[in-house]
């Protein structure tokens, strides 16, 4: 009936391309890599942000107290009309402020203000993040991202009060040929 040589004349016009097909497969491999890299990396971020507000949790509860307590005292002295000493003061607002910071962690937008501000960093002052010069991964850097970093920075032992003393102890480079530091008498 002709139904057999029909098929083969439909396999002859479309000749299979043994790179095409591995090239395909090397792409679905990628694609399900990249995919659970994703997922992993997604799994450790929300692992890290989470222990994160645990800490924060747990420190309001220890610090929480131990600055109630402190709070509790003094209002209960002053009400009793004893002495509180005006120094006191001090600990009671900064530990509130800390307090206060903690629980916007703990309980607050904080982890969502820090990430804006993180996004903000990495697309407009990509430049702060640029590592050393010997640093492995510098090498990804563009020369614009690296001049912008280096070419306006000092280096800290030249600001004041380092550069006073700090490269002036330095010892001396020898040279391979030199046997004295700095090139001994002799050197032009």
């Amino acid at each position: 009936m002709g139904g057999g040589q029909s098929k083969k004349n439909n396999q002859a016009d479309e000749p299979i391309d043994p790179k095409k097909e591995l090239r395909s497969f090397g792409d679905r491999i990628k694609g399900a890599v990249d995919e659970e890299l994703g997922r992993r990396m997604m799994l450790q971020r929300e692992v890290q942000m989470s222990v994160s507000i645990a800490k924060a949790r747990d420190t309001i509860q220890i610090f929480g107290s131990a600055w109630g307590t402190l709070v509790a005292g003094a209002v209960g002295a002053k009400a009793a009309g004893r002495h509180v000493p005006p120094i006191l003061g001090v600990p009671i607002v900064a530990g509130g402020l800390v307090l206060g910071n903690m629980a916007d962690l703990a309980y607050g937008n904080k982890l969502v203000r820090v990430a804006k501000e993180a996004e903000h960093i990495l697309e407009n002052e990509r430049a702060r993040l640029v590592p050393l010069k010997q640093a492995p991964v510098a090498r990804f850097y563009t020369d614009a991202e690296k001049a912008a970093l280096y070419d306006t920075s000092t280096a800290a032992g030249l600001l004041w009060p380092s550069s006073m003393f700090s490269r002036s102890f330095a010892p001396l480079m020898m040279n391979e040929e030199d046997t004295e530091p700095g090139g001994g008498e002799d050197s032009p």
